[in-house]
């Protein structure tokens, strides 16, 4: 009989909230432990937050997993249970909060110590848990498990895939990565460290299995300088908003208002997890608007950093000094600075998602309203589907499982063998004997499906 045996929760055909279990004799690997953005699904914000983690299960959100939540469910008799994140993002950790917390989180130091950091000021976890910090190329063991986390290029400090080793089969599991990022070659490297390794069973992600490269989007390292392009004739406000799990990202707007002779004006906690991770403030004020948010680490920080704090009147008929981080739910603050016609609102990844996102055409209502013209600029942490296939025919894995993704089956190579994951299918090492080779009608978008 088999040792070891796999399934898939969540996260086959959607972006994110990939939920997989492994399990081995009596210890059971988990990994990632994110949340689905699903537009079908209503939204549980902040007029209807989840009550726990039962609401999120009965709407398709969380899987049913027994002794995993904080639900009153006990794992089956004897056996272990280890979490595994690959990264901060919410589709990979928006679950977090409703772990049991007896139960290890292993996890690359640089995101636990994002965590910590959006903990201590703004939206993390939230809770004390297990967590099991380490370096890249830091091997765990678990029980029969073997587990060597790999960083990759995403955009979010971190970052890593999973060399996972069991006596009877070997899994990678790449997390979310990327080519066009500032340091591509944690990627390459993880391709050649994976390839070494000899997996039996690759995962990969394929967010962007519509985009056959990257001819229409920007590399991070000129997000910079479209940023002072953007900005070079304004001459009213200059907004934008960005992901905040991404410190990085501010060093390009930084340099865009230091290009453009604007102060950045920071939001308090972005401008904190930012410093943690080597960012230079110099020059930099402090939002002023949104105190009453401020944690009291958050406050005191901004008290000893001694930076300027600019009040909404400090902004008021003098907003062409400035580039204000402005996220979404900081709108409402346009009215008190009665902001200009003419001014320009830059989206760089933040909050609204994008257009299946119901915050976005309030966000467009709010910009016509003040007359402010929209700009995307940024770039994404996720490889086009030639990269992700580069990267696929680098580790040669024996077979080919793509998730994470609205069309799954657009990822494969007509020369590995592939099988396309299912909900509710218990996977053993004789399943992979099922495995085929993927041909090129079966490599086509759904809508194309039916091409000669």
């Amino acid at each position: 009989m088999s040792r070891v045996r796999f399934e898939f929760h969540r996260g086959i055909d959607t972006i994110g909230g990939t939920v997989i279990v492994i399990q081995c004799d009596d210890h059971r690997l988990i990994f990632d432990m994110g949340r689905i953005f699903n537009p079908s699904v209503p939204i549980f914000d902040t007029l209807n937050p989840s009550r726990g983690i039962g609401d999120l299960q009965r709407m398709g959100i969380a899987p049913k997993l027994p002794g995993l939540f904080e639900d009153g469910t006990e794992a089956p008799a004897g056996v272990k249970t280890l979490v595994a994140v690959s990264h901060s993002h919410l589709d990979h950790v928006g679950l977090l909060p409703y772990l049991r917390k007896d139960i290890p989180v292993l996890l690359h130091e640089d995101t636990h110590r994002l965590l910590q950091a959006l903990d201590e000021v703004l939206d993390g976890p939230g809770q004390p848990l297990d967590y099991r910090p380490v370096p890249s190329d830091s091997l765990m063991e678990f029980g029969p498990f073997q587990i060597t986390v790999v960083r990759v290029d995403h955009d979010t400090p971190g970052a890593s895939a999973f060399l996972i080793a069991t006596p009877e089969l070997k899994f990678v599991y790449s997390g979310d990565l990327r080519l066009h990022g500032t340091e591509p070659a944690l990627t390459t490297t993880f391709a050649e460290k994976a390839r070494a390794f000899a997996p039996d069973v690759l995962f990969i992600e394929g967010t962007r299995a519509q985009s056959e490269d990257n001819t229409m989007m920007l590399f991070e390292t000129e997000v910079s300088d479209r940023l002072k392009e953007a900005m070079r004739d304004v001459r009213a406000g200059v907004y934008f908003s960005f992901y905040p799990r991404h410190p990085e990202r501010l060093r390009a707007f930084r340099e865009a208002a230091q290009a453009t002779g604007r102060t950045l004006v920071v939001q308090a906690p972005h401008a904190y997890i930012y410093e943690r991770f080597g960012g230079d403030l110099t020059g930099c004020a402090i939002y002023g608007g949104a105190e009453q948010d401020w944690t009291p680490l958050n406050r005191s920080w901004v008290l000893q950093r001694g930076l300027p704090v600019l009040t909404l009147a400090d902004l008021k008929g003098k907003e062409d000094g400035y580039l204000i981080d402005f996220g979404y739910d900081r709108f409402r603050d346009w009215i008190d600075i009665d902001a200009r016609p003419g001014g320009l609102y830059i989206h760089s990844n933040g909050s609204p998602l994008g257009p299946f996102d119901p915050a976005w055409n309030n966000m467009e209502a709010w910009l016509n309203a003040f007359g402010l013209e929209f700009v995307s600029v940024g770039s994404t942490g996720h490889g086009a589907r030639g990269d992700v296939l580069s990267i696929i025919d680098t580790i040669r894995p024996r077979v080919l499982m793509p998730i994470h993704s609205l069309q799954p089956q657009r990822i494969g190579l007509k020369s590995v063998k592939r099988i396309m994951p299912q909900y509710g299918k218990v996977y053993r090492a004789s399943d992979l004997l099922d495995a085929t080779y993927p041909t090129e009608r079966d490599l086509l978008p759904v809508k194309d499906a039916t091409r000669d």
